[in-house]
């Protein structure tokens, strides 16, 4: 073969299958962000209450175990793919639920370079000392690789076909730009301009609490790499670089006080990118400030305009285009108590859902937006092009207690709070948008983390109009019994949180429940119940492709401690194909 054109195959783009609206190649199907399968029509309406076990991974009585399954299976001509958190490995599945080959993850601790206490005292945890090397993203599956990230720090290609190796970045190793001992990587990559996209960060708000800890030093990013060789075209990080702090700098709050030492700090960012090729931008949602920036007479906040922000950047160059703050002034890392009583203001408002890229009517003309659900409840609605908020929804602001006062709007979506308002996955058919909900809003929020040690008390989707103005209806999810065997003594029931990612597909909406184990279905019209069925402990959004449902299970989310123990606990999970009984084998 002429040396020309083997240059060109080699440097040609990834193409992605996502260009088949069968398949789900993605966290949310396709790189708009929406959550939805146009292609579908096999499940419908009429017939979604037929859905049945088709097959699961491992099978039923087998001796052999999987990790918990956390994402959202990745579904391509029928063939799956997955990650596990734990016994951490990415694993491929045949049409029939048969392995076709896996790829077993390398163990790795945090740096010991790090001021950690890694022995239990000062209030810390030795568990805390290491992070998982587990996958809690999805894929990115294109013609020939499969791509996605974890944990420990690494962003990894595999060969579809036979699952080997192609190439793996490590994003703390002395060749990353800015390397951190804590980077990690939540979000699922996706496919813009040519490149594979990841967005990470340092995941510094498990270890900011310890007194020995000096940090926060780490700030999140978003890169695009080359499909085939992994090689690093841009970076973008979010906010200014951290410095010393001299002299340290110190919040205090109702649960202690709080040294920084160096900052300001961004954390790792867990939104999802999306990418909108008319205008070749990138859009993704930011997590909370870890560390406060050194406050100036003409600037006295402690917060960047980074922290809990929607943010833009071109696909070629990752030039940042606009930012536009939802929460301004949230510090915030697991130490603190996420409500300042004096502002009235929560903090961990972070925007971990991914921003749909659509169209509303606006005054009149057509315009393109960004759609992104918030951790404190409200979904909001951005033009794509200068990043100003065009609509959202009511936002509670009252204190965290009972009965709320004020009394909220009747259109709230969610409650906010640290596990709170609008986690991540809202989808959209591009004319309505349908939201998740997770009411806990007096978990980590009072005036002592005793006190605070408080389980959820609701969960919905609720569906509205594109442009937010119009409510179409509301599922609320009723009580269920408590999961943690902590929490049964205490309580007889406790709300049942949407916490996962939605699909939706042909006129069906579907979604999994975290403390009653159930996946469930509803008409997209009206909201009505079509279908529910339980399958075990579970986080894991579903996805819909040819007529088959695909949901993994699993749970060790927020699942250990007691009284503490808010779902359902399974380190082993499964993933499951639920069909038409027609076509079951």
């Amino acid at each position: 073969m002429n040396r020309w054109l083997v240059l060109l195959v080699l440097l040609e783009p990834a193409r992605a299958v996502a260009a088949d609206p069968h398949d789900w190649s993605s966290y949310n199907g396709t790189a708009a962000g929406w959550r939805y399968n146009a292609a579908e029509t096999t499940l419908s309406a009429a017939n979604v209450a037929r859905l049945e076990e088709l097959w699961r991974f491992p099978a039923k009585g087998s001796n052999q175990n999987v990790g918990a399954v956390h994402a959202t299976p990745v579904v391509v001509d029928g063939e799956v793919y997955f990650g596990t958190v734990t016994e951490p490995t990415f694993y491929k599945l045949g049409r029939d639920g048969t392995l076709k080959w896996s790829y077993p993850l390398r163990t790795r601790s945090t740096g010991s370079q790090l001021d950690i206490d890694r022995t239990g005292q000062n209030g810390a945890n030795p568990k805390d000392t290491d992070v998982s090397v587990g996958v809690f993203s999805s894929a990115l599956v294109t013609d020939d690789a499969v791509y996605f990230a974890d944990l420990s720090g690494y962003l990894i290609a595999l060969d579809r076909q036979t699952g080997k190796e192609k190439w793996k970045v490590d994003t703390r190793g002395p060749e990353f730009p800015d390397a951190h001992p804590l980077n990690a990587t939540f979000a699922s990559p996706i496919l813009a301009n040519g490149y594979i996209i990841f967005a990470g960060g340092a995941f510094e708000q498990w270890f900011a609490h310890q007194p020995l800890y000096k940090g926060c030093t780490g700030r999140g990013y978003v890169v695009a790499v080359e499909p085939q060789t992994g090689k690093l075209v841009w970076k973008y990080d979010v906010g200014p670089k951290p410095a010393k702090l001299d002299p340290p700098i110190t919040i205090k709050d109702s649960w202690g006080e709080h040294v920084f030492h160096y900052g300001p700090a961004t954390s790792t960012i867990w939104s999802t990118p999306s990418f909108d090729a008319e205008t070749n931008l990138i859009f993704f949602g930011t997590d909370t400030n870890n560390a406060p920036r050194k406050p100036t007479p003409d600037d006295p906040r402690l917060d960047t305009k980074y922290g809990c922000a929607v943010i833009a950047i071109d696909a070629t160059t990752g030039k940042e285009k606009w930012v536009t703050q939802i929460n301004p002034g949230d510090i915030w890392h697991r130490g603190m108590r996420a409500y300042d009583p004096k502002a009235r203001r929560y903090l961990d408002q972070s925007i971990g859902d991914t921003p749909k890229v659509y169209t509303i009517q606006h005054n009149g003309k057509t315009v393109k937006v960004v759609g992104a659900g918030c951790k404190n409840g409200g979904f909001y609605v951005l033009d794509a092009k200068s990043g100003q908020i065009l609509a959202q929804t009511p936002v509670y602001t009252g204190a965290p207690s009972y009965p709320l006062n004020p009394a909220p709007d009747r259109r709230m979506l969610a409650l906010p709070g640290a596990l709170g308002g609008l986690q991540t996955g809202c989808a959209t058919d591009g004319k309505r948008v349908f939201t998740n909900g997770l009411d806990a809003l007096l978990l980590s929020t009072q005036e002592s983390e005793a006190a605070s040690l408080s389980a959820p008390t609701a969960g919905r989707v609720v569906c509205i109009s594109s442009d937010t103005r119009t409510e179409h209806w509301r599922h609320e999810r009723p009580k269920t019994p408590p999961a943690g065997s902590g929490l049964r003594l205490l309580m007889k029931e406790v709300g049942d949180p949407i916490a996962s990612g939605i699909a939706v597909a042909n006129g069906v909406v579907y979604f999994t429940t975290t403390v009653s184990k159930k996946l469930v279905v509803l008409d997209a019209n009206s909201g009505a119940v079509l279908k529910e069925m339980e399958v075990g402990p579970v986080w894991s959004g579903p996805a819909v492709s040819r007529g088959r449902v695909y949901v993994g299970t699993g749970n060790v989310l927020f699942t250990t401690g007691g009284a503490t123990a808010l779902f359902p606990y399974q380190p082993h999970g499964a993933v499951i194909a639920l069909g038409l009984a027609a076509e079951k084998k």
